[in-house]
């Protein structure tokens, strides 16, 4: 590639063939150079990165544009459509008021450690800060992958530190007090099982007939129920370790069974305009649950049994903690939950203060 520079009027411009994805000649000029030396040494800088095909040809696209109209649109068949509604509210709520009119190809570490300030500065969560760098980590190495910009500046900006996970839950007498305040909503099997099981609320909300075998006592996890825009899907669990089969204790198949016998008078009462989708937990004509509206009766409950704080989430929480507090293994209450072990010692370990108690006393009782 070769390239030169010359003056036009008061100031000096520069010329040079850049590379062009079909092999033909393209020429590149970029003019307003105060001085003959500022042009020469921005011809240089592209030349040689030309040279080391680190090359991006000059664009005004802004970093906004890039996210929503070229990134998203590429990537969103990659995606299960929780992410994608994900992706696209930290873009629009995060990312663009703050940075989204900067050229991308002007976007530096700096840009994005500034935004990482403003939005600790907001309150937001570090989970919430590290999912915008990771959502913008992806989309500058894509953008570096196509050409767009000649490096990818998230490796330049430090991360918003990772923040212990702290899970909380409640004792097992706030749990006796909700499932007390519930025992006569239609819904009670399926806040019983989300307390015993500690199933995510998509799980609960994909749960079919075929996957439950209460004779058996026993379920299987093989799909969940995903908010989607302006709805729900049913797609995978949401890991390889979620799609698993848990046992039930006899205190939770009862009211299955009980919940099971409703159901089908509920669709005999229906008729014809009941669609029987396997469900579970389904409406009065046998449609999904939108996992929003699980959360929401959750919340009424729990105010109305007096518990001050707490998600759906919690139940979840409260499941493995009791285990773990039982002496239930690791490894067991891990596979129950569908998740690591490594990640349910360390969500779950501040929670348990008397286990390096306990470990005491039974390494004594065992020398004694």
């Amino acid at each position: 590639m070769t390239g030169h520079v010359h003056k036009r009027g008061a100031s000096w411009t520069v010329v040079y063939d850049e590379p062009s994805p079909d092999g033909k000649r393209r020429q590149r000029s970029r003019g307003g150079f105060a001085t003959k030396r500022e042009a020469q040494r921005y011809l240089t800088d592209a030349l040689g990165r030309i040279d080391a095909s680190t090359y991006s040809s000059p664009s005004k696209l802004t970093l906004g544009a890039f996210l929503l109209d070229e990134w998203m649109p590429a990537i969103e068949a990659t995606l299960r459509p929780l992410s994608v509604e994900r992706y696209r509210s930290v873009i629009r709520l995060y990312v663009v008021p703050q940075i989204g009119a900067t050229r991308l190809q002007a976007l530096s570490g700096g840009h994005l450690n500034g935004l990482y300030a403003d939005l600790e500065r907001a309150g937001l969560s570090v989970a919430t800060r590290r999912l915008v760098h990771a959502v913008l980590g992806r989309a500058l190495r894509d953008a570096e992958r196509w050409g767009r910009v000649p490096r990818n500046v998230a490796r330049q900006a430090d991360p918003p530190s990772r923040g212990a996970s702290r899970a909380t839950a409640w004792t097992a007498g706030e749990l006796r007090r909700f499932l007390d305040q519930v025992r006569e909503d239609r819904w009670f099997a399926l806040w019983r099982l989300a307390a015993t099981t500690g199933m995510r609320r998509g799980e609960l909300a994909g749960l079919t007939w075929r996957a439950l075998d209460l004779d058996a006592a026993r379920l299987s996890v093989e799909q969940q129920l995903v908010p989607t825009r302006g709805g729900a899907t049913f797609g995978p669990p949401k890991s390889s370790r979620s799609r698993r089969t848990v046992a039930l204790d006899a205190a939770t198949v009862e009211p299955l069974r009980a919940h099971r016998a409703a159901q089908l008078v509920e669709r005999s009462l229906a008729g014809d305009g009941y669609v029987d989708q396997d469900l579970v937990f389904a409406d009065a004509l046998g449609g999904p649950i939108h996992p929003q509206r699980l959360t929401q009766w959750f919340a009424a409950h729990r105010k109305a049994a007096g518990l001050t704080s707490g998600s759906l989430h919690i139940l979840r929480h409260t499941s493995a903690t009791l285990a773990l507090t039982a002496g239930v293994p690791v490894h067991i209450v891990a596979a129950r939950l569908g998740d690591d072990a490594k990640t349910v010692l360390s969500t779950y370990a501040h929670l348990l203060p008397q286990s390096d108690e306990l470990a005491a006393e039974r390494i004594a009782t065992a020398l004694a």
